[in-house]
């Protein structure tokens, strides 16, 4: 669950991002998992969920989702649209991965942007086509 206000609008880096709406400062909390607003899915309610969806409609939950510990979970405010940048991501997470915050000083109008391998799973469908794209 994000933690600060935030917009979201077409992004540089791919499709729709999420920006901030305030300026942040460096190592302020900037989401935290809450299981009221990041759904958790495990391995076999995935399977369960991909079996009884239209696969138009898996694509897009799988889309806005990442896998990470063997379980899917897709945040179900803003978060979902948070982009990857390898090198200049603003956004980190907590070595328990609860918890993701400002790694550096973030300003009104920015996106933010995470690095889908610090948290990912390697078989996650993200991180998967991000080494497609490298290949």
């Amino acid at each position: 669950m994000l933690t600060i206000p935030t917009f979201i609008d077409r992004s540089n880096v791919s499709g729709i991002g999420v920006f901030s709406s305030t300026n942040i400062r460096k190592d302020t909390v900037i989401w935290i998992y809450n299981a009221c607003v990041d759904v958790t899915y495990t391995k076999e309610n995935w399977e369960l969920l991909k079996n009884q969806v239209n696969p138009f409609s898996f694509n897009r939950i799988e889309n806005y989702s990442y896998k990470e510990n063997g379980s899917y979970i897709l945040c179900t405010d803003n978060a979902q649209f948070m982009n990857h940048d390898e090198v200049n991501f603003n956004v980190c997470n907590s070595s328990d991965l609860l918890i993701m915050f400002a790694s550096r000083d973030i300003y009104e109008g920015e996106e933010l942007l995470c690095n889908y391998h610090e948290y990912s799973d390697q078989d996650d469908h993200h991180v998967l086509y991000l080494k497609e794209l490298k290949a």
